[in-house]
């Protein structure tokens, strides 16, 4: 239990028992601020992260980074990266199996294990492998091996194996690659501590705005009206919610640090009625927060705003439009850019003790009281 957030829940209480629940607030004090801060930035330094394996055969328009295997058929990275150009376009953990990965606009690679389904680098990229590497057109670039090269046309091949069927000058007996799948495998236990304190610290605050429906109730509304700081939306069951409607309607949010949509539930998916034509540019301000989901399903659905799922599987069949965190992915629709703003939302450091309430405050506390056992809950700990 995190004492530390009590001050934070209480002042959030006192705010809806005084009646001004309508006007979002600057985000509360954590004091797991650095890391809570540590996983925004990650969301804006890459278009799509899965701590576990990604199973793909669609596109990624900014980085990816996954913590396991990649597999599926051909999949493309860095199509359109805008703000994210430049650097390791997809970093993977483990092996890379499968259909050829298309690198684009010279993002570069980096593979822990084995990158064997072939890959090629448009644009001037290098590709760095823990293991053995098969099949890579890298141009004018370097390959970097750990194991043995086959089958690759690179500037230069540098190896601790063997080199079979390929072309460009051989350095032999090179171990730059060494010790590339540890760092990454550390950067992706950094990555799921820090991506599941975002999405618990999101979890414990307290609504300010309430999804609506049309008149007719064929529409769903999510709109937080005009303010700043951040909006919050808590949805129990997203299913049930969106359930007999035919469209999902989301009012961009403008004066807004960030709106967050907390929704509940260990398996959500999407009834097959709805419909979801957000406008464009949703995901840099607006996450959906799934932070108790053990699976995410979007359907054929196309999806706008950013997705935080670091315990679920995802599967899409349609475009996201934002940054998209999950443990692992069946990737049948192409992630969009249009992710976290720069700083759009900072979460401050909690430091000292709570000061004491005039008497006159106290009536209203004892009124948030009980909102306030309902928000503590233990973090709960990134399954293996």
């Amino acid at each position: 239990m995190r004492l530390s957030r009590s001050a934070s829940a209480i002042a959030a209480a006192i705010t809806l028992a005084s009646g001004s629940a309508a006007l979002a607030a600057p985000a509360p004090a954590s004091s797991d601020a650095a890391s809570v801060n540590a996983g925004l930035q990650a969301m804006r330094d890459y278009n799509l992260i899965v701590l576990k394996d990604l199973q793909s055969s669609s596109q990624v328009q900014g980085k990816t980074f996954v913590g396991g295997n990649l597999s599926g058929g051909s999949s493309n990275y860095m199509t359109n990266p805008g703000a994210q150009a430049g650097g390791v376009a997809l970093t993977v953990g483990g092996d890379v199996t499968g259909g050829s990965k298309n690198i684009n606009n010279g993002g570069s690679v980096k593979v822990g294990g084995d990158l064997t389904s072939g890959a090629n680098m448009n644009g001037g990229g290098g590709v760095q492998a823990g293991g053995d590497v098969k099949k890579v057109n890298a141009n004018g670039a370097s390959v970097y091996a750990g194991g043995d090269i086959h089958n690759t046309n690179a500037k230069d091949l540098y190896y601790g194996g063997e080199v079979k069927s390929s072309n460009g000058t051989k350095h032999a007996g090179d171990t730059s690659a060494d010790g590339l799948q540890a760092a990454i495998a550390e950067t992706t236990a950094s990555l799921a501590t820090d991506l599941l304190a975002t999405s618990d610290y999101f979890s414990d605050l307290a609504a300010t705005n309430l999804l609506t429906y049309s008149a007719n109730g064929q529409q769903a509304i999510f709109d937080a009206g005009s303010g700043t700081g951040v909006a919050v939306f808590a949805i129990s069951d997203l299913n049930a919610a969106l359930k007999n409607r035919s469209q999902l309607i989301f009012n961009m949010p403008t004066g807004y640090d960030a709106v967050i949509i907390n929704v509940a539930g260990t398996k959500v998916s999407l009834p097959s009625s709805i419909n979801f034509n957000g406008p464009t540019g949703l995901g840099a301000t607006v996450i959906w927060n799934f932070y108790e989901a053990a699976s995410v399903d979007l359907g054929s659905k196309s999806w706008y705003g950013s997705i935080l799922a670091p315990q679920a599987a995802l599967k899409n069949n349609n475009f996201v439009e934002g940054a998209v965190v999950a443990r692992s992915m069946i990737q049948n629709g192409e992630i969009k850019m249009g992710g976290l703003g720069g700083s759009n939302l900072i979460v401050s450091q909690f430091g000292g003790a709570a000061p004491i309430p005039e008497p006159a405050v106290w009536t209203m506390m004892i009124l948030g009281f009980g909102a306030v056992g309902s928000m503590i809950r233990r973090r709960r700990a990134f399954a293996a």
